[in-house]
């Protein structure tokens, strides 16, 4: 008698903590997505509609299995993590609709991530960049070693941009297609990002950002050398004019088998300027010239470093 008393007893409160612990929400035509926590067991009754199809026998399958449940509505049920692409047919076999269930765990702050890795510089899972202001920017993660086979399902953007997933799919490129480059935004752009994996589900929000800041000049290509004398040019692809979206140049001087961006064996500091000439005045043989860009009135980041190592010869007497 106690047995039967606990058995009832867990099922009313295994009852109460699923019905707290799940959600189905629609995330696009199409596909549901049932939301649940991880850590409660949860069985999840999905009503499902095959559409206008009154009088008409619907049979249903997942996948290539064949469903018991019939008729235009049925529910199925999702236990745990298990969602499923369920499909509806005529009694011909004729496909009528279909609809994708797949499952997510509830957002918190302690949600264990799957899909991809923290960059190591930002501390980020995506990071968006834009080569100028015409409103085309792009957005680039890594996946974890495990979940290399996860695909982009959805992205969620606000304003007038549409975006395209890489052929690589390690990144998208998106475009707002009422952006001016003369004009000030106004808001700011909200994107998440949502990657499946089998019938799993995780997202992805980046913080809300304008063009401005997230602007990167390409790198710059040194047009001559004379000497000791550097010269350069805008990045071809930096907007236009140049008076209007001016850069400003940062050099750096470094020993010859150093990297740029060493803090030792430097020669000559950063040194910041808007011109797009510079002189080494030093007496070394050999040395590396760093060359970097970014917008000289907006504080967004600084191109990658140009390099250009001199090797000059000491003369022979």
């Amino acid at each position: 008698m106690n047995v039967l008393l606990l058995n009832i007893l867990y099922l009313i409160l295994h009852m109460a903590s699923s019905s707290q612990h799940e959600t189905i929400v629609t995330l696009m035509p199409n596909v549901l997505v049932v939301m649940v926590d991880r850590k409660v067991f949860t069985e999840t009754q999905v009503p499902l509609r095959c559409g206008d199809y009154q009088d008409t026998e619907v049979i249903w399958r997942n996948g290539k299995e064949r469903l018991e449940n019939k008729g235009n509505q049925i529910n199925v049920e999702v236990v745990e993590m298990m969602g499923g692409n369920y499909s509806c047919h005529n009694a011909a076999g004729d496909y009528l609709n279909h609809t994708l269930v797949l499952v997510q765990d509830i957002p918190s702050p302690n949600r264990t991530r799957r899909v991809l890795e923290k960059s190591h510089d930002t501390d980020e899972y995506i990071r968006c960049l834009a080569k100028n202001y015409s409103g085309i920017f792009h957005c680039s993660w890594k996946k974890t070693e495990y979940r290399m086979s996860a695909a982009v399902v959805f992205v969620q953007v606000g304003r007038t941009i549409s975006c395209s997933e890489d052929s690589d799919g390690e990144g998208l490129t998106c475009q707002d297609r009422d952006s001016c480059p003369f004009a000030e935004e106004l808001s700011r752009i909200k994107l998440t990002v949502y990657f499946r994996t089998n019938y799993l589900l995780e997202d992805y929000t980046i913080t809300p950002f304008y063009i401005r800041e997230i602007v990167k000049p390409d790198k710059i290509d040194i047009t001559k050398v004379e000497g000791n004398t550097f010269q350069w040019g805008y990045p071809a692809t930096w907007s236009r004019p140049c008076p209007y979206f001016p850069l400003t140049f940062r050099v750096k001087v470094v020993q010859h088998e150093a990297s740029c961006d060493s803090k030792e064996k430097v020669f000559i500091s950063e040194t910041n300027i808007n011109a797009t000439e510079f002189t080494v005045r030093s007496s070394y043989k050999k040395y590396c010239f760093c060359l970097g860009a970014k917008d000289d009135l907006v504080d967004s980041q600084w191109s990658q470093w140009t390099r250009y190592e001199v090797k000059n010869k000491p003369n022979k007497h």
